[in-house]
Order: structure tokens, then sequence, then C-alpha cells
């Protein structure tokens, strides 16, 4: 059973009816304060999405089934991996390239040393 404790004074609360919207009512017996206990499911839809994005399903297959897959993993996609800090200094090597047509490539390189990088 799902038992939720008070906010306030965090004695056991008991099942209080239900609102309008059908979300469960609880009521603190010692406080008299009641409260509407909402379930947190953002780790389950944080590992669906992960699961979709290293994973060979398309949206559709995931469940959800496309649009309530896209809805519940929307909020995803604006999270940006920091990457690790390096404490060493290491030398450079800018590279950049394009492609000109059939036969011909441009490349460019551009050392930059420890010390210069870290000025940069």
């Amino acid at each position: 059973m799902n038992q939720v404790n008070c906010p306030v004074c965090g004695e056991k609360c008991v099942k209080s009816g239900k609102t309008k919207a059908g979300s469960q009512c609880w009521l603190c017996k010692s406080c008299k304060s009641s409260l509407t206990h909402k379930i947190n499911n953002d780790t389950k839809e944080l590992q669906m999405f992960l699961e979709w994005l290293f994973g060979k399903n398309s949206q559709s297959e995931m469940p959800g089934e496309g649009r309530t897959f896209r809805r519940k993993t929307s909020k995803f996609w604006d999270i940006w991996p920091m990457p690790p800090k390096i404490e060493e200094v290491k030398d450079v090597l800018y590279l950049d390239g394009i492609y000109l047509g059939r036969k011909a490539c441009g490349i460019d390189a551009s050392p930059v040393h420890g010390d210069s990088a870290q000025n940069e």
C-alpha cells in the first residue's frame, strides 16, 4: 500500500476521499491537514527516454506509441551532459575540412600547444 506521511508534522496520513479530478485525498489525523499526493514518474520516463535514445526502436515502437512517448519525454531533450573536467594540459589539433567536388577535398589543420590552448 502507498503510505503517505504528512508534510507538516511527519505522521502517517489516512485516505480521505477523492478530488473532482479523481486524485486521492489524504488526511493527517494528528494535525488535521489535508493533501493530495502526486506520484513522480520522472525516473521512469527518463529511463524510457534513454532506452529509446540508445536503442534501435523507433518512437512509435516505445511504450505510449509516438505522441504519448514524445509528450512524456519532451522535457529530457533540454538536458545537456557536461563533459568531465580535465586538469592536465594537452596539445590540441583543430581540423576542418570541406568537400569541394568529385575528387577534391580541402583539409586545414592548425596545432595549438598546451600553454597557448589555455589562453584562448
